[in-house]
C-alpha cells in the first residue's frame, strides 16, 4: 500500500509531497480523478492539474470524467493515481455506485500508488463525516451531503482513523476547529488532522508525515503532534 494523503494544499505549499509523488511515479502515466470537483464540469480542472504536475515531470495524464472509466485495465496501465478535492460526498457516491471503489481498493492492496488531496484523502478514512458541514461553518472543511449518500464509510485504510483536512487553515478558524475536534471525538472518531501543507505518507507498514507543518493525531483523550519525517503510529 502506497498512499500520499494531503490536507488540501497546492503549488509550492505541497512541494515535498509532489516531489515524492513524482519520484514514485518515475515518469509513468498518472490517472487523474477529479470527480469531487464542484466548480463546473470536472474536465475543466485538467488545466489546473497539469500546471501543478508539469514542473515535476508528470505530463502523461489519463483524465477520468466518469467513475465507470476507473477500470482494472486502466489501472494496470498507470504508475499512479491522483484523486483531487471538492465535495467528498459526491466523490464517494460516484465511486461506490460503480465498480470503481472495489477496483481502486484492489489496485492499492496490490501495491498501486495513490495521492489524494482533501476529499481525495478523506475517502481513505474510516468515515468521511469529519467534513460534514455543521453549525460551526468552518470554511474549506464543511461539505454538504447534497447527493444523499447514506453509506459514508470510506476505504478504511488508516487503522480505524479518519482524516480532518484543511486543519487550522486560518487563525480565526482555530477556536471552531478545536470545537469540531472535540465534537468528533465525542462521537467516537479517531482523527488524523492534516494542515494543507502536510501529507501522511504510507508505504507498506510504515507511515510518516511529509511537509513543513505538523499533523495532530487524536485517539480518545490522547493527542500526539507529529512533525515532518517523523513516524506515525496509529494505535
Amino acid at each position: 500500500m502506497r498512499l500520499i494523503l494531503n490536507g488540501g494544499g497546492s503549488g509550492e505549499d505541497v512541494k515535498e509531497s509532489y516531489e515524492l509523488f513524482a519520484k514514485e511515479v518515475n515518469g509513468g502515466r498518472v490517472m487523474y480523478i477529479p470527480l469531487a470537483w464542484n466548480n463546473g464540469p470536472c474536465g475543466e480542472c485538467i488545466h489546473w492539474f497539469k500546471s501543478e504536475m508539469t514542473p515535476y515531470g508528470i505530463t502523461d495524464v489519463d483524465l477520468i470524467t466518469d467513475a465507470k472509466q476507473i477500470t482494472k485495465e486502466k489501472l494496470r496501465n498507470v504508475s499512479g493515481v491522483f484523486i483531487g478535492g471538492g465535495n467528498t460526498y459526491k466523490l464517494l457516491k460516484y465511486l461506490k455506485e460503480t465498480p470503481a471503489f472495489e477496483n481502486l481498493k484492489k489496485y492499492i492492496k496490490n501495491g498501486g500508488l495513490v495521492m489524494g488531496s482533501s476529499a481525495g484523502s478523506l475517502i481513505f478514512s474510516e468515515c468521511i463525516d469529519t467534513c460534514l458541514k455543521d453549525e460551526l461553518d468552518i470554511k474549506s472543511c464543511g461539505d454538504e451531503n447534497l447527493v444523499g449518500l447514506k453509506d459514508t464509510k470510506g476505504f478504511n485504510m488508516l487503522n480505524g482513523y479518519s482524516i480532518l483536512p484543511h486543519y487550522k487553515k486560518l487563525p480565526e478558524q482555530q477556536a471552531n476547529t478545536q470545537k469540531r475536534v472535540e465534537k468528533l471525538l465525542k462521537q467516537g472518531f479517531k482523527l488524523i488532522c492534516l494542515p494543507e501543507e502536510t501529507s501522511l505518507w504510507i508505504n507498506g507498514d510504515q507511515a510518516k508525515i511529509i511537509g513543513p507543518k505538523p499533523a495532530e493525531i487524536f485517539c480518545g483523550h490522547e493527542k500526539e503532534t507529529v512533525h515532518t519525517n517523523e513516524d506515525v503510529l496509529c494505535k
